[in-house]
């Protein structure tokens, strides 16, 4: 019986396919690059977060609806999701790029060729189709790598703590008189905190195979392209969808024109009986005729479901346009996006800018705190065309008389403006602790596209809504010191009042011109 099982167990084993798994343990294991790849899922989970329906109208209503952007960057709705999608395109190429690189550690010979794909995806795209998950198993997926995050970051604190009781055990053994009682218990608890570690590895990527890791991670970004694809494909091209409309009024105008096909099939049929008395025909004129008729049914047939072929082709040269168009974006060499001439990313400046803003910000929030230190801080961060622009507005103001009512319209003129300025400032700061080196193979979400920044804002606009508050800024912050200043002027106040304009003083704005 035991004979007849054991037979039987190894025929099983014989015909049933072995498991990814169990295949990895004979290839090489990941190890300590377990560290990058799991840096490198955690992108792959929030870039298929960002796409979701949720993300995606997420962008969509804050593009629309954001002042600061229209004022800025553009008020062109196809333009500012192009310069979304060409940012999640440079994610998506720098990601394909270190798995193309992990592909050539695999024994598997199908992923060294995930290199070429890489180079040139409108040119190979074709041999990788049908790799991508449904999106149903994607969620999977993504739930997967969430799960291999969490067991590195888990695995990671485990070993630091095993390294610790590992020198601890040492110093025990070094010493078993001092230590006699304590030794052997905890040798059983550094015994199970291995297993404990040993566990950790196997449920997480350290002790797969590169081969397992490459497909779980290609065939999640051949996914999310597809993603891509379905959701930026047809935003952006109301152009290209023209000229896919009039391919389609083409073939069907040649259909309708066709010589094989008869405006009137009807009277056409009837005047050849008419014309040709049935016994005068020949056996070939019959089998023309015959064939000719049959023709005709088939095209009536064929004009009949000229509407169903319409709407397919017409999908079908819309889907392919959009893939091409946006495989062709994606970059061969560098991830790099370009902003245009004449902006902030362009002058390097819009990290800067966003830090005086937001300088500017607090200031503006509570104004009688304003103190010297503060004042010369915010301005020796302005950059000399600000300065230059700054003087030559405070010039004029100065020859005006100072009213209250007029600083009460530049307290809210400064609020309206902070409205829409201060939320690209707050994404622009927020982008960079997001993408900050040491927080790179962190988990934690990346929400900020540079769109919603000021990285695309125009230089010279920015620059004039700087100058704005600031003279604003300079404009309540006289008027709050002179009604002050008539306080400490009264009797009561008397004795005191040269003190209260030596400390008036910190508190103005008012630069030296």
């Amino acid at each position: 019986m035991g004979g007849g099982e054991t037979v039987n167990g190894a025929w099983l084993s014989a015909i049933w396919p072995l498991s990814r798994k169990t295949v990895s343990d004979e290839k090489e294991a990941i190890g300590i690059l377990a560290s990058e790849i799991v840096g490198v899922m955690s992108k792959i989970v929030n870039l298929w977060h960002s796409l979701s329906d949720r993300g995606v109208a997420s962008l969509k209503e804050w593009i629309t609806n954001s002042v600061g952007v229209k004022m800025l960057v553009s008020d062109d709705y196809y333009y500012l999701m192009e310069l979304a999608l060409d940012e999640i395109l440079s994610s998506f190429q720098c990601l394909a790029r270190y798995v193309a690189r992990l592909g050539k550690r695999c024994k598997d010979p199908v992923y060294h060729r995930y290199e070429s794909f890489v180079r040139n995806p409108a040119k190979n795209y074709v041999q990788w189709c049908g790799w991508e998950y449904a999106w149903k198993k994607m969620d999977r997926k993504v739930k997967k790598m969430e799960r291999f995050v969490a067991a590195m970051t888990q695995l990671f604190q485990e070993l630091e703590v095993l390294e610790d009781r590992q020198r601890t055990l040492k110093r025990m053994r070094a010493n078993p008189k001092t230590h006699k009682g304590k030794l052997a218990e905890f040798e059983k608890k550094f015994n199970w905190h291995q297993q404990e570690v040993k566990n950790l590895k196997d449920i997480s990527p350290w002790n797969r195979s590169f081969d397992y890791i490459v497909r779980l991670l290609a065939r999640s970004l051949f996914t999310i392209l597809e993603r891509i694809i379905l959701v930026f494909g047809n935003i952006h091209l109301p152009i290209l969808q023209q000229q896919g409309d009039s391919i389609i009024k083409e073939s069907k105008h040649a259909l309708r024109r066709s010589p094989s096909l008869p405006v009137n099939t009807s009277s056409y049929v009837h005047s050849s009986e008419t014309k040709r008395p049935v016994s005068s025909e020949s056996e070939a004129e019959k089998k023309k005729n015959k064939n000719k008729n049959k023709n005709i049914k088939k095209q009536l047939q064929q004009s009949r479901h000229i509407g169903a072929f319409q709407g397919v082709s017409k999908r079908y040269i819309d889907s392919q346009s959009c893939r091409i168009r946006i495989y062709s974006k994606l970059p061969e060499k560098g991830c790099f996006l370009k902003p245009a001439r004449l902006t902030l990313g362009d002058a390097a400046l819009a990290l800067h800018y966003a830090n005086v803003i937001e300088l500017i910000e607090k200031i503006v929030s509570s104004p009688h705190l304003i103190d010297h230190h503060t004042r010369d801080d915010l301005y020796s961060k302005l950059p000399t065309t600000i300065r230059t622009d700054l003087r030559a507005k405070l010039k004029w103001y100065a020859k005006c008389k100072h009213d209250p009512s007029i600083a009460a319209e530049w307290s809210v003129a400064m609020t309206q403006i902070l409205g829409w300025l201060a939320p690209l400032a707050h994404n622009m700061i927020r982008w960079h602790e997001e993408r900050n080196f040491e927080k790179e193979h962190t988990t934690s979400e990346a929400s900020v596209l540079l769109v919603q920044t000021l990285y695309f804002a125009n230089k010279a606009k920015t620059e004039a809504a700087i100058v704005e508050l600031l003279v604003g800024l300079n404009y309540v912050c006289r008027i709050n010191r002179e009604a002050q200043i008539r306080e400490a002027r009264q009797p009561e106040f008397s004795r005191s009042s040269s003190f209260h304009r030596a400390q008036l003083r910190n508190h103005d704005l008012c630069y030296e011109i």
